[in-house]
């Protein structure tokens, strides 16, 4: 253990040493943080299985991600200007989800159970992994913060549809009907019930608190951070599910405070940034090196990349039919679905609910995390020029028509790396 806190911590300061070279190439951030981490894992003798402290380092990442995409995301404007993340969250993301398990269950060959269990865990998307997509000025503010919303989003909505496959794979195993409903409901039900207690309760503790002035502004990120963890640790203690409770808690905690988003924002875009970097340090250090010594079978190769060229894409163009969007741009946003956090503590959620998952999903869904850092990372900067010259040429003829030059609402976005 002690050699793995060496090289990872090693490997955290090369990445650092070189990030201002790298931001500057077609290189992202995460493609190298991942590559650090399968190279300080061959050197200092990693082990390819997560071990019970990565693993939960992970889910503490993951809630507080979630608790930090729910709080920063501005329902209201979502509900009145946004339609597109709607359209993408309501029709693509459960279109993503079952063309998913039906090309996991035709390739390989798995029972409906499990094929939707894939299906759920591919869904989810990480947009911060192609940064430049985000960050890219000349790029429509729309479409960045479609994309920034989507993500921010669905992750959390897709979580009761990963109990929806759990308790469908219990009810395969043998379980009775009233089992499998009492299964869906603890981890469901209760995780909504504490996400919005906890969520009331902070909110009115951080809002008297700062109102009455026995709370320093200083301290206020800090109340927030331990609300989220707080919320996790009860609901998983009860044997609920704690990324639901804190996906609802940091929605309701938000509309109940927010004096505090300001805090809430920051948290967002330092101590989650740099925590989600170090996850996939350890991602690549453990399960990627591991996918790496020994390559899966074509089976697996092909769900992997069906679901980053074909499900995803599919889903998110057929869910913006007449939209007002352009050809071109539903393409982008199709393509620009990156897998990351979310993806695969869902996996290890399900490990957590399930007997012993079977092997080809559990190497399809680190080879598809993996090749999506590659690729999105690879394409994300000459996707977004190439996608700004073509709207500028159809500005030239069609300006007022476009959907893409519409204003929206500025959002904060979740970066893959602190803000500077």
């Amino acid at each position: 253990m002690p050699e793995a806190i060496f090289g990872i911590a090693i490997a955290v300061l090369a990445v650092t040493a070189v990030s201002g070279k790298v931001e500057r190439t077609v290189v992202t951030i995460p493609m190298l943080v991942v590559g650090a981490g399968v190279i300080s894992g061959w050197l200092f003798g990693v082990e390819p299985e997560l071990s019970h402290g990565a693993i939960l380092f992970l889910e503490i990442t993951l809630a507080l991600v979630l608790f930090s995409d729910a709080s920063r995301i501005d329902l209201s404007s979502l509900r009145s200007e946004r339609a597109w993340p709607r359209r993408m969250l309501g029709i693509g993301l459960p279109l993503a989800i079952l063309l998913g398990a039906a090309l996991a269950g035709l390739a390989l060959g798995l029972e409906p159970g499990w094929a939707l269990l894939l299906g759920v865990i591919l869904a989810p998307t990480d947009a911060a992994l192609a940064e430049p997509v985000l960050t890219t000025p000349e790029l429509p503010q729309r479409i960045r913060q479609t994309l920034n919303v989507e993500s921010g989003l669905n992750d959390g909505l897709a979580l009761p549809a990963l109990f929806v496959a759990v308790a469908l794979i219990e009810a395969e195993g043998g379980l009775t009907g009233s089992e499998v409903v009492r299964l869906f409901v603890v981890q469901l039900g209760v995780g909504v019930v504490f996400g919005i207690g906890f969520g009331l309760l902070g909110g009115w503790l951080v809002g008297r608190g700062l109102g009455s002035g026995w709370m320093s502004e200083s301290y206020q990120k800090i109340a927030t951070l331990a609300l989220a963890l707080a919320c996790f640790g009860a609901t998983q203690w009860v044997g609920a599910s704690g990324f639901v409770a804190t996906f609802v808690a940091g929605i309701v905690f938000a509309s109940r405070c927010r004096q505090t988003r300001k805090g809430l924002f920051e948290f967002a875009e330092n101590e989650a940034s740099a925590l989600v970097l170090v996850a996939f340090l350890v991602l690549g250090a453990g399960p990627l090196r591991s996918i790496l010594q020994d390559p899966p079978g074509w089976q697996v190769w092909l769900v992997a990349l069906g679901s980053l060229v074909v499900v995803r894409p599919v889903a998110v163009v057929v869910s913006m039919l007449g939209s007002g969007a352009m050809g071109p741009t539903r393409l982008f946003f199709g393509w620009f679905g990156p897998r990351g956090l979310a993806t695969i503590v869902f996996l290890l959620t399900a490990l957590e609910e399930t007997m012993a998952i079977p092997e080809p999903v559990t190497r399809t869904v680190i080879l598809t995390v993996g090749l999506s850092v590659l690729l999105h990372g690879l394409t994300a900067h000459p996707a977004s020029m190439a996608l700004v010259q073509k709207l500028d040429d159809m500005k030239r003829v069609e300006a007022e028509a476009m959907a893409e030059l519409a204003e929206v609402a500025d959002l904060p976005m979740r970066m893959a790396r602190p803000a500077g």
